[in-house]
């Protein structure tokens, strides 16, 4: 909490500076909320506040600026502004707003998002005691009235309390909430420090990753290429189906020294076992699915006519009568089938099943990146069948194939994060508790520090996400 709010019982009490990680976020939050959203109202007096929250390594801020976009050689001017502001060292005071004169002041300041906000925090009866709470810039001067951001905090004291080292970077289109039905604001990013030299030293390391980026090295050395009729999909080039090929050889050998049986199937599958797997109910959004009930109507009308008059709205109501396909998102349904086939016995288990299966996810256009996050992939997929006395054993074995296969290619310093249950999910808590504990118990015997990701586990299970570094030191998630 701010240092101007009151501790009103016994407490634990810790300060926050820029060397930990509360105290670089509040600094950050502090220049994202007070300093770069007063300088783009000072300089843009048109421009609409939305949200600025931070994020690894700093934060963004989107703005709609309407009729007026923004350029990126406007980055170093807006710079220069915070730098003003901040020199100022005006104090930042936290108010509580009733919720109606809060919103008729960002009506006032042209703020039309904010106002959006406001109402939300309404609705979701979010407010604190029927008021919102905002921070006023004591001193400053926009239009004749001090600035005030919609805000819960905290912020530091005073202006002269930040002091990062920070460079606006780029400018980017992001639509409100992430929902492209939505507007499409301006995001401008901005990295901060606690120091120069760790801005310079992030900055440097930027640099490199543009000179590493895989998709320029990708068609350099023509190894494969992306284009938009096949959005987060590959071409693969001789050379590069090449390496693909020697690499999934690789991990086959070793799935075999471990006793996997490798399987492969059908990658269109009707949505009934989708149901049955629970991915309809809590991962639909995220497939492709297609129906010939609905498109054959559209592509040959002439040979669909009584079809014509039928709406979507209509269909809709009788889904469950639809023959409705999905291009598989992951393997799992499917391994289940194969292991359901026949009768089984303890002795049976564990029963260890991979496949190199190719899956498709319908990511968010603006967040396909390359190799890194596509629509099109091939799993080294594998699921293992076993009694719950088998599974800490079965983990064990897991975590030193998954070590075997890294350090080979260079991958040694890793990190290893267990994502725990999240909000939406199946199963019984007991079976959550057992899984992650039996997760946690697996990476202490085999001397792996665990780091936790609190709701990041999937909505069937938790699981451990392996973190690589690559030759730049940037970090990312691969095996689960």
């Amino acid at each position: 909490q701010d240092l101007s709010e009151p501790i009103a019982a016994d407490a634990s009490l810790k300060i926050a500076t820029s060397k930990d990680a509360l105290g670089l976020d509040t600094l950050r939050h502090t220049l994202a909320a007070q300093v770069l959203a007063l300088a783009v109202k000072e300089m843009y007096p048109q421009a609409n506040l939305a949200i600025g929250p931070t994020i690894e390594n700093g934060f963004y801020y989107d703005i709609d600026f309407g009729s007026t976009p923004l350029s990126s050689d406007s980055l170093g001017a807006i710079e220069a502004k915070m730098k003003e502001i901040m020199a100022s060292g005006r104090a930042l005071v936290r108010e509580l707003w009733e919720p109606d004169a809060l919103m008729a002041h960002f009506k006032a300041s042209g703020d039309g998002w904010k106002v959006k906000l406001v109402e939300e925090i309404v609705e979701k009866g979010q407010t604190l005691d029927g008021k919102v709470s905002a921070y006023r810039q004591v001193g400053s001067d926009l239009r004749g009235t001090e600035f005030v951001d919609l805000c819960r905090g905290p912020h530091v004291p005073e202006l002269s309390k930040i002091n990062l080292a920070f460079k606006l970077t780029n400018i980017a289109g992001a639509y409100w909430k992430g929902d492209s039905a939505n507007a499409q604001l301006t995001r401008i990013y901005c990295v901060a420090f606690a120091n120069p030299k760790e801005l310079d030293a992030y900055l440097t390391m930027r640099e490199e990753a543009e000179k590493r980026d895989h998709r320029k090295l990708g068609r350099e050395l023509e190894l494969f290429h992306i284009q938009e009729e096949a959005p987060g999909q590959a071409f693969w080039h001789p050379k590069g189906w090449t390496l693909f090929l020697e690499l999934q050889h690789y991990i086959r050998q070793n799935l075999r020294r471990y006793n996997y049986k490798e399987v492969n199937t059908p990658r269109i599958v009707n949505k009934n076992l989708f149901v049955a797997s629970g991915h309809w109910q809590n991962y639909r959004e995220d497939m492709f699915l297609f129906c010939d009930d609905v498109m054959q109507p559209i592509v040959e009308p002439a040979a669909n006519e009584k079809a014509q008059g039928t709406t979507l709205g209509q269909l809709a109501k009788d889904m469950d009568a639809l023959s409705i396909y999905g291009l598989k998102p992951m393997n799992c349904p499917c391994h289940v089938q194969i292991f359901n086939q026949g009768s089984k016995s303890y002795r049976d288990l564990p029963l260890r099943m991979s496949e190199f299966g190719n899956c498709m996810r319908n990511e968010a256009h603006g967040a396909l990146h390359g190799l890194m996050r596509v629509t099109s992939m091939t799993q080294d997929d594998a699921h293992i069948f076993c009694t719950p006395e088998q599974m800490e054993g079965e983990i064990l074995e897991l975590c030193r194939l998954i070590d075997e296969v890294y350090a080979p290619l260079g991958f040694t310093d890793y990190s290893v994060k267990l994502a725990t249950r999240p909000e939406k999910r199946v199963g019984d808590d007991s079976l959550w508790d057992a899984s992650e504990k039996a997760l946690a118990d697996a990476c202490e015997k085999a001397g792996i520090p665990l780091t936790l990701a609190p709701g990041d586990g999937a909505f069937y299970g938790p699981k451990l996400e392996y973190h690589l570094k690559d030759a730049i030191g940037r970090t990312w998630q691969c095996g689960t």
